[in-house]
């Protein structure tokens, strides 16, 4: 015999699925989508930080902006020394992933010799809040993506908004007495804005300005 189900536990059931009123959203295509040597593995640290990521990457008024620290190849980080560089994103970015290698290095002879991403150490920190990104200055090599990784690239574990003035500070540290030439891309996602007429002006006088003080 069926029983009369109470009203406290028919409140607690799961509703019925009813198709016609299920929202389905679109599957994101982007440079994520096309990496054929990621594997779906749910308990690992990359799907679940690139989940974090679902917000910016279906954001139509966000678009993609890397910097790479220094901006030429060829600018060398001395022994025992530390490159202080200053990135400015525009307020309101969200600063998502990262990636740093080694390129190569020279001995104190002027030798070519073998270089890893361990010889430097780095660090960012939001300027306005004085927050770093890191708890102390890293290891390069823990963050480090070859062709051989299935993670590319490194994913933080949720997107750093980054307020104005939007300025952020990096340090890279050479920890050897070689002379090593090393390149860090930082990736972020910044707000879209329409350029008035103003803007333009007020760029082309400033820039005006600024080849006077050459003369």
């Amino acid at each position: 015999m069926i029983g009369i189900i109470p009203s406290d536990v028919r409140a607690n059931r799961p509703s019925v699925a009813r198709p016609q009123n299920t929202v389905v959203i679109p599957q994101i295509v982007d440079g994520f989508s096309y990496n054929t040597q990621l594997l779906y593995l749910p308990n690992r640290y990359f799907p679940n930080a690139l989940a974090q990521l679902d917000i910016l990457r279906r954001a139509a008024n966000m678009r993609a902006r890397w910097f790479v620290i220094p901006d030429d190849i060829d600018t060398p980080l001395q022994p025992y020394d530390t490159l202080y560089y200053q990135i400015e994103m525009a307020g309101g970015s969200y600063l998502w992933g990262y990636n740093f290698n080694t390129i190569s290095a020279t001995d104190p002879d002027g030798d070519p010799v073998a270089t890893t991403a361990s010889d430097i150490l780095l660090q960012m920190v939001d300027s306005c809040t004085g927050v770093p990104l890191f708890q102390d200055f890293v290891n390069g090599f823990g963050n480090s993506i070859t062709g051989n990784s299935r993670a590319i690239p490194i994913l933080l574990t949720q997107p750093r908004l980054i307020l104005d003035p939007g300025l952020v500070n990096i340090e890279l540290s050479n920890r050897t007495a070689n002379t090593i030439f090393c390149q860090l891309l930082v990736m972020s996602s910044e707000p879209c804005k329409v350029i008035t007429e103003e803007d333009r002006v007020r760029d082309w006088t400033l820039g005006l300005a600024g080849i006077g003080g050459m003369r």
